[in-house]
């Protein structure tokens, strides 16, 4: 098995080409990014999460946004949200964007431990940073999609904790947003330079027959899982979307079975409708659909008592303006 895989390039390098562009905001320079910050040390290595603190202010503590990046599980792109994070933290949430081990050097669950120890690391620091803990929305695109809606079961789902030895979470999140989630191996078996590429690091299964095989295996999917206490989700997926293969309204049509409220959209737009493709911001028709998600977020949290009108008509003034707010000929 090869130590660096070549899906962890391709994502690599997808992932920085276009993470400089999404990083730009007029909110830049009022947004603090507390960076760094270390939530766990594993065998010497520390894993690290930035926290986004917003300027606008809210009644009572702050709603929370916990956000998983994506990757294939084998690289990491903590500091490629940078964007996504502060429109959220423009709104008026306090946002953790962390990062996890990653494949090959280590295998599921290993990743979801992580992702589960940052977010208890996240709930012990509520009163440092005012957070509402009642009001934790979790976020994820793609691989980190997966690892979220995880953390969700593990909320939710008796047993799941006990099945893969997990860390019990220490608080349960209200919403849960998914950008172009993996949920499904089943159906990403179908895809072969999925397969090929990239599940058999996730898993450290060398065959597709193995990792089936593993008596764990349909509980690697978290559309498998569900219970009606999964959170409120709103799901984002694409209609040339390859890596995924429509798992957005495939996870939507579990959620509902499952009696759970959610939402999703999938963008059909000709060009810009790939995989986790709401995140490429410089593209007009992009950004509408990133608005959706905004909006949901903002009407949901409006639901729980907490009102991010304000801030909400900033994000909205900036992606609907978004050449003109760049070069500072709109305020936002």
């Amino acid at each position: 098995m090869s130590r660096y895989p070549l899906m962890s390039f391709l994502y690599d390098h997808t992932e920085r080409t276009r993470s400089k562009q999404n990083a730009k905001t007029p909110f830049n320079d009022e947004v603090q990014v507390i960076e760094d910050v270390v939530y766990k040390t594993v065998n010497g290595e520390n894993l690290m999460l930035d926290i986004y603190l917003p300027t606008a202010k809210v009644d009572g503590a702050f709603p929370v946004v916990f956000e998983v990046p994506g990757g294939g599980w084998m690289i990491r792109n903590r500091k490629r949200r940078a964007g996504y994070a502060r429109m959220y933290a423009t709104m008026g949430a306090v946002v953790f964007v962390i990062e996890h081990r990653v494949s090959p050097e280590v295998f599921f669950p290993e990743h979801l431990i992580d992702v589960i120890d940052a977010f208890n690391f996240m709930v012990s620091v509520k009163d440092e940073y005012n957070l509402d803990i009642d009001k934790i929305t979790v976020s994820g695109d793609s691989s980190g999609g997966h690892l979220g809606a995880c953390l969700g079961v593990a909320c939710t789902t008796p047993g799941y904790v006990e099945k893969f030895g997990l860390p019990t979470p220490l608080a349960k999140p209200a919403r849960h947003i998914f950008i172009s989630g993996a949920f499904s191996f089943d159906v990403m078996y179908r895809i072969p330079f999925v397969h090929t590429l990239s599940l058999r690091y996730f898993s450290g299964k060398k065959t597709k027959k193995e990792f089936k095989g593993w008596e764990l295996y349909k509980e690697t999917s978290p559309l498998n899982c569900l219970t009606a206490d999964f959170p409120i989700t709103y799901n984002s997926g694409g209609m040339l979307d390859f890596m995924c293969a429509g798992d957005a309204p495939r996870m939507a049509k579990a959620l509902t079975k499952a009696g759970v409220r959610n939402e999703f959209y999938v963008g059909k737009h000709l060009f810009y409708s790939g995989h986790c493709y709401v995140k490429r911001i410089p593209f007009a028709p992009v950004r509408k659909d990133m608005f959706k998600i905004m909006t949901w977020y903002k009407n949901e949290m409006l639901t729980l008592g907490t009102d991010l009108t304000e801030g909400h008509a900033r994000v909205d003034k900036f992606l609907h303006n978004y050449h003109k707010a760049l070069k500072g000929k709109i305020k936002c």
